[in-house]
Order: C-alpha cells, then sequence, then structure tokens
C-alpha cells in the first residue's frame, strides 16, 4: 500500500481539512475577483450555490489527496448537477472552467507554501492528483453543459406539452393516451404572479441570471409542494401549475373550507421565503375535463386580485367575488366608473380612496401604505365626499365607492389592452 502523501512530516489531507474554511473563503474571493462573469451574479448566489461548490470540490481534492485515487463518484455528481445549474442559467462554460481551474492553481500554491526541500517526492506525488482531479472535474462540467440538460429538457418540455393541452381543450382522453399517463381525478388549477427579485433590479447583477435563478427555485417549491407530479408553464413574472389531487377528498364543492386547501396556502406562503418574491396565487379546483374554462377563471381572479391591491397570498374567487362580478363588462359598468369622475383632478384623492378601499376600509392600514398620517387619510376621504357626494362613512354609499372603483379598474384595463392592441410595431 503507497504510504499517505505528507508534507512537512503531516498528511496533507489533514492539514488542508483543518483549513478548509479559510482556504474556501480565499477561493470564492479570487474567483470573484478574477472571472468577470462572476461579479454579475447575484450575492445570494456567490454566498450559497458558488461557495457550496467550491467547497465541494476541495473536499473531493482532499478525498483524494486521502486515498491517493481520484475516483469520488459522489462528489463529481455534485460538480456535474452544479454545472448543470450555472448552464440553465446561461454562465458561459468558459467562465465556469476558468474558475475551475484559478481555484486548483489556488490549492496548488497553498501546498507549495507548505513544503521544503525535504517534501520534493510527495509534493510531486500531490501535483499528479491535483492534476487529475482537475481533469475529472472539468469531464464533470462539460457532463452538466452538455447532456443532462437534454434529459431534463424533454422531461420538461413533456410537463409544458401536457400543460397546454389540458389547459387548452376539453378532450382529455387525446393527452392522456398520448402521454401514458391515467389523469386524476380533480386538480388544483392555479396561476401566478411573482414579483421581481430584488436581485434582478440590481446594478452590477445580471438580470438574465437572476430570473432564471428565480425560475429554477420556483419550480423546485412546486414540484415539492405538487410530489413531484405538477405541471407548468412559468415564467420569471409567473404562470400556471396543475397539481394533482391524488386523495379522495376534497371535492369540487367543499375544497375551499377544507383541510388540503388550508395546506396548500401554507406551502405557497412558504415558497415566497424560498425563492424570495412575493407570490399572488388564484386557485380553484377542477375535474380533468373543466381545466381549460377552470384556469381561464383563475387567471381573471388574479387580474382581478391584483387591481385589488393584492400583492401576496392565495385567493379564490370567492375571496374578490364582489371585485369580480362588477368588473364583468356591461352597460351599467362605464356609468359606475364614471362616479369617480369628479376625482379625476385629484389623483392623490382618488389613490387614498383606492388604498382605503384595499385595506378593508383600514384607516391606519391605508396611511401606511400611503406613507401619510391617518389624519391625511381622514381629511382626503372627506374630499371624496365633498366632490363626489358619497360619504364612506354611510353603508349604501361605501357599496357604491367599491363599485365605482371596480368599475374604473375594470375600465382602464380594457382602454389599456385596447391600446396595446392597436398600437403600431416598431
Amino acid at each position: 500500500m503507497d504510504k499517505p502523501i505528507a508534507i512537512g512530516g503531516r498528511p496533507i489531507a489533514d492539514q488542508l481539512a483543518q483549513r478548509t474554511h479559510t482556504i474556501v473563503a480565499a477561493t470564492v474571493e479570487l474567483v470573484w475577483r478574477q472571472v468577470p462573469f462572476y461579479r454579475s451574479l447575484p450575492e445570494e448566489a456567490v454566498r450559497s450555490d458558488i461557495t457550496a461548490i467550491i467547497r465541494c470540490n476541495f473536499e473531493v481534492l482532499i478525498a483524494s489527496l486521502r486515498s491517493l485515487q481520484t475516483t469520488d463518484d459522489e462528489g463529481l455528481m455534485r460538480i456535474r448537477a452544479s454545472a448543470q445549474r450555472r448552464a440553465e442559467e446561461l454562465v458561459p462554460l468558459a467562465e465556469v472552467l476558468h474558475a475551475y481551474h484559478l481555484a486548483v492553481d489556488h490549492w496548488w500554491k497553498v501546498i507549495g507554501d507548505l513544503a521544503g526541500p525535504e517534501d520534493t517526492t510527495d509534493l510531486s506525488r500531490a501535483g499528479t492528483l491535483l492534476h487529475r482531479h482537475l481533469l475529472a472535474a472539468t469531464a464533470a462540467v462539460l457532463a452538466g453543459y452538455g447532456s443532462d440538460p437534454a434529459v431534463h429538457g424533454e422531461e420538461d418540455s413533456a410537463r409544458r406539452d401536457l400543460f397546454l393541452e389540458l389547459t387548452s381543450g376539453p378532450n382529455t382522453t387525446g393527452p392522456a393516451e398520448r402521454f401514458g399517463i391515467d389523469l386524476p381525478r380533480l386538480y388544483w388549477v392555479l396561476s401566478l404572479h411573482v414579483e421581481p427579485h430584488p436581485d434582478e433590479r440590481s446594478a452590477g447583477i445580471d438580470a438574465v441570471v437572476a430570473e432564471r435563478r428565480k425560475v429554477r427555485r420556483l419550480q423546485r417549491e412546486l414540484d415539492n409542494v405538487g410530489r413531484d407530479n405538477a405541471l407548468s408553464m412559468l415564467t420569471s413574472s409567473g404562470g400556471g401549475v396543475l397539481i394533482p389531487i391524488l386523495e379522495p377528498t376534497p371535492g369540487v364543492d367543499d375544497w375551499q373550507d377544507s383541510a388540503q386547501y388550508a395546506q396548500l396556502s401554507r406551502n405557497l406562503r412558504d415558497m415566497e421565503r424560498t425563492i424570495g418574491a412575493a407570490v399572488l396565487t388564484a386557485v380553484s379546483v377542477a375535474a380533468p375535463q373543466e381545466v381549460p374554462q377552470a384556469y381561464e377563471q383563475t387567471r381573471e381572479i388574479l387580474d382581478v386580485a391584483r387591481r385589488c391591491g393584492r400583492g401576496n397570498g392565495t385567493v379564490r374567487l370567492r375571496d374578490v367575488a364582489l371585485e369580480y362580478q362588477l368588473t364583468r363588462p356591461s352597460a351599467a359598468t362605464p356609468l359606475l366608473a364614471d362616479l369617480l369622475s369628479p376625482l379625476q383632478s385629484n389623483p392623490v384623492v382618488l389613490e387614498t380612496l383606492e388604498s382605503y378601499l384595499d385595506t378593508g376600509c383600514d384607516r391606519s392600514a391605508a396611511a401606511a401604505a400611503l406613507h401619510v398620517h391617518p389624519n391625511t387619510v381622514a381629511y382626503r376621504l372627506r374630499k371624496v365626499a365633498t366632490l363626489t357626494g358619497l360619504d364612506v362613512g354611510t353603508a349604501p354609499d361605501l357599496v357604491r365607492l367599491v363599485a365605482a372603483v371596480a368599475a374604473r379598474r375594470a375600465t382602464d384595463a380594457t382602454q389599456t389592452a385596447r391600446v396595446s392592441r392597436t398600437a403600431p410595431s416598431l
């Protein structure tokens, strides 16, 4: 059996292991300084993913120096998986390989600094293993960039195709046969709006990478919620999701008050913390053949909820039933919207009224949302009464104001959509 590689009279693997934290931190700093692309990554990525994979790479090297072998299948699989994620985030392959070469070069210098004149033979042995480690790590990176994305891409594409077929037409027999699956009795039908992650708006951070990281985290969390059975079509701003209901309960008529819906809501709230961005989700339940109508309705519910000031959480039709009904096109819509026309020249007063209604007629909450004193909110609400003749303090007027705000928002949304459709292409 070969003798352990010893530098300065002590096994080099033990010496490096004892200094892991310091060496890894120095390596991360070196990569961040010398590889331009890494400086455009979100700080969270450098702190977590990049630091973790450099540490993994270093520990694979230590294991190699200890065993005198270059094989560490588990460690190399982690390197490969990390490279696959970098590929999904559009990190250039050359930059990733540059980082690995910088790291190995730095570790060789650390080992060299520990060696004395009497360590020539063992230093040469260490250098050989370090070179073999770099070759193995490079092969793992290339595999991550080259093969796995295609496999996962095919799987993701199949999921998207099934999602599109289930949400676009009532014929569920075709998709079930084509994809070789048994459709569940019911689906949770979700429409999501996802706010930007702070990294997406930070100067010096690549916004595309930040968006892709957020979408990847979102997809992973939805897979967890759906027990790897979720079907989805996602972008950085949201999308749609179908989650099979595999248990015998709840049913179409009792899901809104079920323990399963309460758990789903908690899981979706927890997901926000993981992805680092607010998520607003409209929820319904439907049998496979009813999914297209349910999905369209959740998209409408989501739109109404957003226009009513909802920023996150889960929302059902019954949570915005009044606003939903008032925003359906009718002859009364422009008449209701016109009730607020006296406020058009007082946008601050109109904003205050909307905020007051959106916060459940809570003056303190409206004041906090507007960053003003509650007395200012009270003054502006009196201004609403003066200008429109409608007082939020009386029940009949309050109902009319709620209806007027909902109708105005629906009218504004319709006009915006019309302008967007008729605008010339540049």
